[in-house]
């Protein structure tokens, strides 16, 4: 693969932009000596991420493009099936003349899988690609522009946690969500998965389309097409999907090594840490368990601020730096609601292993604002 730098000396962590550097913040708050002010799951939006320079341990998104092709992925590789039913039955709803926004496409493999079927049904007038990593939303847009040659193709390098998604000139908007990356928004310990305001403003942010109302609106529809993994009743089996397997622990591992590099923690030492996965169940949540093997004391610094600080870490400490989200099918539909969308249709597979939902929501919009297509 192609690489930025040539060497990790020539690597600057700012050159990565606010959204793709991990958060000064969010590790403050992963690694917080005040079980009060910890967060869990904190750095659970940095599992993808790609290699700057030979020999770059920051390889999730690597382990991630190979952990979705096992058998043994149930989202990936099960999902497919799912989604094309549910589009097909839903397709009179949505309608013509929409863009269609890929939050989190993933790597080229996923694309042909879980999303061409879904583009040959409502065939809409845009495709755009969301991700943090610009490779992937480069691949979505070459397997897309190939399969529709006619079809408005670009991709959105950004993060869309944080970056309103941009209005256009259809009619409607679609907002296609298989959620893993919701599936890895934080918590607070104690908390239930209803309570969880993560998952709120999250799923109210992306309705938001960079709205602008001023005079002279016009109305614009966006739906929402949600697919959340579920609790499995086996919860030891529901485990081991993570715990055994080679490309799983190492993209969570990745994690740290993402942290030393991005914050500049040169003292800081990822290997000395065991994972395992655990089940929350007043959080409906797998949670990322890192235990730490001795004390440290780790120097981070903020790329763009210059501000400092000391993580202080002790032995057999226990810290959940990623989680995986796992709600029931009503405890999902309660929650769109809760976050200001109008839920109008709900599916699950056979097995009921996941489910998926549509959502919509009308937003007033000036058309002076609008981005053209």
């Amino acid at each position: 693969m192609k690489f930025k730098y040539k060497s990790a000396e020539e690597f600057n962590p700012a050159d990565l932009g606010q959204s793709l550097c991990m958060g000064y913040e969010a590790v403050l708050s992963a690694f917080a000596e005040d079980l009060e002010k910890r967060v869990n799951g904190a750095l659970g939006g940095y599992l993808y991420d790609m290699p700057q320079f030979p020999g770059d341990k920051v390889n999730s998104g690597i382990y991630y493009a190979q952990y979705v092709e096992l058998p043994t992925s149930l989202i990936p590789q099960k999902q497919g099936t799912l989604l094309k039913q549910f589009i097909e039955e839903v397709k009179d709803i949505i309608g013509n003349e929409s863009s269609f926004f890929d939050l989190g496409p993933g790597p080229e493999w996923s694309v042909r899988k879980n999303t061409l079927p879904a583009l040959n049904i409502l065939n809409p007038s845009a495709y755009f690609p969301v991700d943090l990593e610009p490779e992937f939303t480069e691949d979505a847009c070459k397997v897309v522009a190939r399969e529709f040659p006619n079809m408005h193709v670009r991709g959105l390098a950004k993060n869309f946690h944080k970056e309103a998604l941009p209005q256009s000139e259809t009619p409607t908007s679609i907002i296609w969500y298989p959620g893993s990356t919701l599936g890895n928004l934080p918590s607070l310990p104690g908390q239930s998965f209803l309570e969880n305001q993560f998952v709120v403003n999250h799923l109210a942010f992306l309705s938001q389309l960079e709205r602008n109302i001023q005079q002279n609106e016009k109305s614009h529809t966006a739906y929402l097409v949600l697919l959340m993994d579920s609790k499995k009743i086996d919860i030891q089996s529901m485990l081991d999907l993570y715990n055994p397997h080679e490309t799983a622990v190492n993209g969570f591992k990745s994690v740290l090594y993402k942290l030393k590099r991005d914050l500049q923690a040169h003292n800081f030492i990822p290997e000395a840490f065991t994972y395992q996965a655990r089940w929350n169940e007043i959080g409906s949540v797998v949670e990322h368990e890192f235990t730490a093997t001795k004390n440290q004391t780790a120097n981070i610094k903020n790329a763009f601020t210059g501000a400092e600080a000391t993580l202080k870490i002790s032995e057999d400490e226990k810290y959940v730096l990623s989680n995986s989200i796992k709600p029931s099918i009503e405890e999902m539909k309660e929650m769109i609601v809760k976050s200001g969308w109008e839920h109008i249709r709900s599916g699950e597979d056979p097995e009921k292993q996941f489910h998926i939902h549509l959502a919509k929501c009308n937003i007033n919009r000036s058309p002076s604002s609008v981005e053209a297509i």
